[in-house]
């Protein structure tokens, strides 16, 4: 199947939610050992889930659009392909550092893209006025798309 930019931003708009979910999930932590143990793992494990979404939505993304970004996508693959194929052997200090350092950079990085599709035109204002309207991305910041 041929990936096209303009089905690029349901992707991207999934990357933002999943970040959104696990900003919310790791807030209130700045120790990785809290961060793993809080809620008999609950956080955790619910942003080990959503990051692994991050690296198959990211997989989604037309060459045209990643060619665009300044994003490492093989890491944010191999991060997914780690989490899924050894889930146990994922490293919590590993994990703390992507939640509270690569994520923010990859969302920023990714709310650029989205913009500048927009105002180019690759991506319709009438899907992000639907997916506003969703509730399923509740967790994206759309004020900083347009």
């Amino acid at each position: 199947m041929q990936r096209l930019p303009e089905n690029d931003l349901v992707f991207l708009l999934t990357v933002l939610e999943s970040i959104g979910k696990i900003d919310l999930y790791s807030a209130d932590f700045t120790d990785p050992v809290e961060f793993y143990q809080a809620q008999d793992q609950l956080n955790f494990n619910a942003s080990l889930l959503l990051i692994a979404n991050i690296g198959e939505q990211c997989g989604k993304i037309s060459d045209l659009t990643r060619n665009k970004c300044n994003i490492d996508w093989k890491n944010v693959r191999g991060m997914r392909n780690r989490i899924v194929h050894d889930y146990a052997g994922i490293d919590y200090e590993i994990t703390f550092n992507i939640v509270k350092k690569e994520l923010p950079a990859l969302k920023k990085e990714i709310e650029d893209v989205i913009f500048i599709g927009l105002t180019k035109g690759t991506f319709l204002a009438a899907e992000i006025d639907i997916a506003r309207n969703s509730l399923w991305y509740r967790h994206v910041n759309f004020a900083a798309l347009i």
